[in-house]
């Protein structure tokens, strides 16, 4: 089970567990990014770039595969993990609820519920409720970013949701008509934590306004539209799969099409697209494959072994080589990514960046999107 209770309780895994978010100058790197400053002196993204993006105080950085960020394009906000709040990732003490897609919530476990969670192989489903409603009540919201667009019901909905988890919420900008809060939680007393887990959490909340200006806020972008251009190559490339059999570019030979998902088991997104995923491979028709890329390091191959099972995944998942690296995952951008390969390598069309539409119609804009690329490609 591992980490996979975590999925369960809807907890963020979106957040890289790997440091290194660079920095960079767009200028020196020829990226075409700009950004706003505000009365207040923060700085807003013009538009959602999968390349480099900049922070409310104005840092910007590069965006990769492997940084130490959450984003999604439809969000309208990103996150960038600060030291402490990465900490608390790696020792399974932070996690946090995405709220799609609207909100993000954060929350710190104190270091025993997050011990029960490390070792909750093998519990019986009473036993995983259990611990999920020991972790419900345990937790504590320290830090959390809600995006409310005018005279948008579900928005104003999920904010009510959002207050009641925070006791102080702060306006940090207008900007693409909407209003952007931060919100908050200092009462640490209202949990009777170790003296122990008490300091570790007020150092996540001294941490708190560094945390809050790497935010990053951007125009939210349907999913389909937020590719700058994939600059990668399928045509050449070796690896194994999760099964461990050995495969290249001639994976696509024997199909018209080919649809590529590229995913991660931290990703909270590309996680719940799975089921449709894997449900969608049940009907495709005979010249139309799907296969997928799973992104994770060598540290989370159990995990993912674990979470083919879980979803009962029938069509191949292949594991990154470094020819894989080289050839695509070092060009993907923001995950899920899913291409649309022909028989001899060449991308269809652009990637979906991003999940094509909310839970329940995954499957059939998916559906829609290969019946487009294949009469792209009669043409």
């Amino acid at each position: 089970m591992k980490k996979w209770i975590y999925r369960i309780c809807g907890v963020l895994v979106c957040m890289s567990m790997l440091a290194g978010c660079s920095t960079d100058n767009h200028a020196d790197n020829g990226i075409d990014h700009t950004v706003t400053t505000m009365a207040d002196g923060t700085q807003i993204n013009d538009t959602f770039n999968a390349q480099m993006m900049t922070t409310l105080d104005g840092t910007s950085f590069l965006l990769n595969p492997s940084g130490n960020w959450f984003i999604d394009p439809e969000m309208g906000f990103g996150v960038t993990n600060t030291e402490p709040v990465l900490k608390g990732l790696n020792d399974g003490q932070v996690g946090g609820n995405v709220m799609f897609p609207y909100g993000l919530a954060l929350f710190y476990l104190p270091s025993d519920i997050a011990q029960k969670v490390k070792q909750a192989d093998g519990l019986s489903e009473e036993e995983q409720n259990a611990l999920i409603t020991e972790m419900e009540q345990q937790s504590f919201f320290f830090s959390g970013v809600c995006r409310v667009p005018k005279n948008d019901k579900e928005a104003q909905t999920t904010f009510a949701e959002f207050s009641k988890l925070y006791e102080k919420t702060e306006k940090i900008a207008e900007a693409f008509d909407s209003t952007y809060y931060f919100g908050y939680n200092d009462n640490i007393d209202a949990k009777q934590y170790s003296e122990t887990d008490k300091a570790t959490l007020q150092t996540l909340l001294d941490d708190r306004e560094e945390f809050r200006n790497k935010l990053f806020i951007y125009p939210p972008t349907e999913a389909s539209k937020a590719n700058n251009g994939f600059q990668g190559s399928f045509q050449q490339f070796e690896t194994q799969t999760i099964t461990g059999e050995t495969v290249n570019q001639d994976i696509f030979k024997t199909y018209d099409l080919t649809m590529v998902n590229v995913w991660a088991t931290w990703c909270n997104s590309c996680v719940a697209e799975i089921p449709e995923l894997v449900e969608l491979s049940k009907s495709l028709p005979e010249n139309v494959n799907v296969i997928s890329i799973a992104a994770d390091d060598e540290r989370e191959r159990d995990l993912v072994q674990e979470m083919v099972e879980h979803f009962e995944i029938t069509y191949p998942v292949l594991l990154p080589s470094d020819s894989l690296q080289a050839s695509v995952l070092g060009y993907v951008t923001s995950l899920p990514t899913t291409f649309f390969v022909d028989k001899e390598g060449n991308v269809v069309g652009d990637p979906i960046i991003g999940v094509p539409g909310r839970s329940g119609e995954i499957l059939e804009k998916y559906q829609q999107e290969i019946n487009t690329r294949l009469e792209s490609i009669k043409k």
